[in-house]
């Protein structure tokens, strides 16, 4: 049985993950491998071995979904940020990325995830999104322009956010948009599986959504 690991939101005494990851997960016949900070940050420094024997063990990755970043992490000053992320998930999850990318296994990064990674890259985020679309609940159409995943078509998704990636990241290439032109999806050149998207697709029971679990979890090896 693979493990599929994936970090979670946090405060001072909890953890927190909607279960919808661990069902897309078990019903795939995986299992779900929970990830704390605490795992690889110790006294706010980062635990290179306890990274790489997680990398080792791990057979992919999901950043989940989570609350604003702290515009420090990409060179600005908080504008519109409500609900900050505490610095030692970021910091987990970007000593995460780093790994997965040597390793060159699965990584998908949904929501916060795509927006974690992209900085990862150098790039930044819109704080507070303001457009003709409604991204902050419901649905809408994305446009699939690159057929690195599926097939070009529009697509309908659902949302949940008030950011989204600004400037791309070195490397990273855009492969979808909402007709607003906000980013809803990139990949890594050159990588296995280096996916961030800005749905949720473990509550999503879209097509899109359907293409990117099948195709992330034949990846898994």
């Amino acid at each position: 049985m693979k493990l599929i690991g994936i970090t979670c939101s946090v405060d001072e005494k909890k953890l927190y993950l909607n279960r919808d990851y661990i069902q897309v997960i078990v019903k795939s016949g995986f299992i779900p491998f929970i990830i704390s900070p605490e795992m690889v940050i110790s006294e706010d420094t980062v635990r290179h071995d306890l990274i790489k024997n997680l990398t080792k063990k791990i057979s992919g990755l999901i950043i989940s979904g989570g609350g604003d970043i702290n515009p420090q992490f990409y060179g600005e000053q908080n504008i519109s940020c409500r609900e900050i992320v505490p610095d030692d998930r970021i910091k987990a999850e970007l000593a995460l990325i780093e790994s997965f990318l040597v390793s060159n296994k699965p990584l998908l990064g949904i929501c916060y995830g795509m927006q974690i990674m992209n900085i990862f890259f150098g790039g930044t985020l819109y704080q507070d999104i303001n457009t003709s679309i409604n991204h902050k609940t419901g649905e809408h159409e994305i446009e699939v322009f690159d057929s690195f995943l599926f097939k070009k078509d529009t697509y309908t998704v659902n949302s949940s956010h008030h950011q989204a990636v600004n400037k791309i990241g070195e490397g990273l290439k855009v492969f979808c948009k909402a007709k607003d032109d906000i980013i809803e999806g990139f990949y890594l050149k050159g990588h296995k599986f280096f996916v961030g998207v800005q749905w949720h697709p473990e509550r999503d029971n879209g097509i899109a959504s359907k293409y990117l679990w099948q195709i992330f979890l034949k990846k898994i090896k």
